[in-house]
């Protein structure tokens, strides 16, 4: 049966990629140098083999030779054959050496693979966002869509948040996943790297020329394995920072947490739904029976408001937290529609206020700008008690800290340190504030991103819990006159 006309397919290709990176170069050129050297090889042997067939023949009057353990040819074709490996093993090793060198990076960003999503921190300016099928491709992939495929553009490859980078500049990441095992890769970037609960592992690129580059997921990790694209945008130094700028300002706007309408939370949480909840849960919310529960007639929906909005937020078995993935108005309203909708009719809602109260240190609120917040203009801050102190510097540690050093505090070796036991903050308190206010390596400067309290809350809390027990803390007063004296941090100049 011929194809239609328009019929997707793949650009057919008789070798490797080159990709955008010195490192997809160099791998490349050594898959051709090895190929190369192989058809070599291979040329020699059956040369020689057919060559020798033909022209000693049976029928030529040739007599097969009766001679065994000949030293000189045993010596040669055990020293060419070692050879040829040692010369082939010198540019591999080169590079593969060469793809594990982080060191001199530039930037780091973490990436911790979710089903089914990619969560991405960049750890020296402090965004953080997630990254998901776009919705285009979301609704046409569903089962009865009625949605041609081939008219979503980059259908499964586009997402609603790309991995933006700046182009010229070393980049390392850090992989790790939240639930099971993932496999973050791009082609043209030359390399992937897999993502593996409680376990790091590192890579790094440098993007020569500006440009979008697509990837996926290269690890079963689950039904919709398929469906968790990589999107990376390379851009040119101006237009990166430009991007950091908007980025940044748009995180500082926040939610909306002003009320809102049953019937407007409803509406709106439909989306959120299809785009969060649906995977698992299934469109109509009947849910896959034996693994996701449905959501119609459930028990948890129907009943207490506050039960199910705790699950929601901070999840349990196979549910993520959410908490930590959507803002507080895209909360409220996917609850208020799940009790509203799909076969249920609860009555009732619960307004994003009320949601942002019980997010870990009111996440997602936004912040002050950092002029109009700059140390040196603030108000002297009154001297706390150590239990208060340890008790607001818990809410700061899970909502800044915990991603990488845990949430017990058992850190993540060899990348990220245990606090527990820690030398740092079992040592002088004034070299770690030093630490946390100016960073170091792959530790962000807290200075500028947090409060003097909010500051001053954690490191104590750090040296009194978490299995410590150092007995001394720091009032914010001193965390404010040593932020005073900080420079401007370079987004704010």
């Amino acid at each position: 049966m011929a194809l239609g006309l328009g019929t997707a397919h793949a650009e057919y290709t008789l070798n490797l990629m080159k990709g955008v990176t010195k490192v997809s170069n160099d791998v490349y050129d050594l898959h051709m140098l090895i190929l190369w050297i192989c058809v070599f090889i291979g040329l020699g042997v059956f040369g020689t083999m057919f060559y020798s067939i033909y022209h000693h023949r049976k029928s030529k009057g040739h007599k097969a030779a009766q001679f065994h353990e000949n030293t000189t040819v045993e010596i040669i074709w055990t020293i060419i054959p070692t050879l040829i490996l040692v010369g082939m093993a010198i540019p591999a090793t080169k590079t593969l050496m060469e793809l594990d060198d982080v060191q001199d990076s530039e930037m780091s960003i973490k990436v911790t693979g979710w089903q089914w999503k990619w969560e991405y921190d960049y750890l020296d300016n402090g965004i953080h966002f997630f990254s998901s099928l776009d919705e285009a491709s979301n609704k046409a992939r569903q089962v009865h869509s009625g949605i041609d495929p081939r008219s979503v553009p980059h259908y499964l490859l586009n997402v609603d948040k790309p991995l933006v980078v700046p182009t010229k500049k070393k980049i390392r990441f850090v992989f790790t996943a939240a639930d099971v095992i993932h496999s973050w890769w791009v082609p043209e970037l030359g390399w992937k790297k897999d993502a593996i609960p409680g376990f790091i592992n590192e890579a790094w690129t440098s993007v020569d020329k500006p440009g979008t580059y697509r990837g996926q997921c290269t690890e079963l990790c689950g039904k919709d394995h398929g469906f968790m694209p990589i999107v990376v945008i390379a851009m040119d130094q101006p237009d990166y920072d430009a991007w950091v700028k908007k980025t940044k300002e748009d995180a500082q706007k926040g939610p909306d947490l002003s009320d809102q309408p049953r019937d407007q939370l409803v509406a709106k949480g439909a989306a959120i739904y299809a785009k969060n909840c649906s995977t698992c849960h299934l469109p109509d919310g009947k849910g896959v029976p034996g693994a996701f529960p449905a959501i119609g007639g459930s028990a948890v929906v129907k009943g207490d408001i506050k039960a199910q909005t705790n699950l929601v937020l901070n999840g349990k078995g196979g549910m993520p937290a959410f908490g930590k993935m959507l803002k507080a108005d895209e909360l409220a309203q996917v609850i208020t529609y799940t009790r509203n909708a799909l076969g249920n009719s609860v009555g009732d809602d619960i307004q994003p206020k009320a949601i942002q109260e019980l997010l870990p240190n009111k996440a997602g609120a936004a912040k002050p700008e950092a002029k109009a917040a700059a140390p040196e203009k603030a108000e002297p801050i009154a001297d706390l008690s150590k239990d208060e102190l340890v008790a607001a510097g818990k809410a700061v540690y899970e909502s800044n800290c915990a991603s990488c050093h845990q949430a017990e505090g058992q850190g993540m070796a060899p990348m990220f340190p245990a606090l527990h036991g820690s030398a740092v903050v079992k040592g002088d308190i004034n070299a770690q504030v030093d630490l946390m206010l100016n960073g170091k390596g792959m530790m962000p400067a807290f200075g500028h991103s947090l409060s003097a309290k909010d500051f001053a809350a954690v490191v104590t809390f750090t040296r009194n819990s978490l299995g410590n027990s150092v007995n001394d803390v720091i009032q914010p007063s001193a965390i404010q006159k040593l932020q005073a004296a900080l420079p401007p941090a370079q987004d704010d100049e």
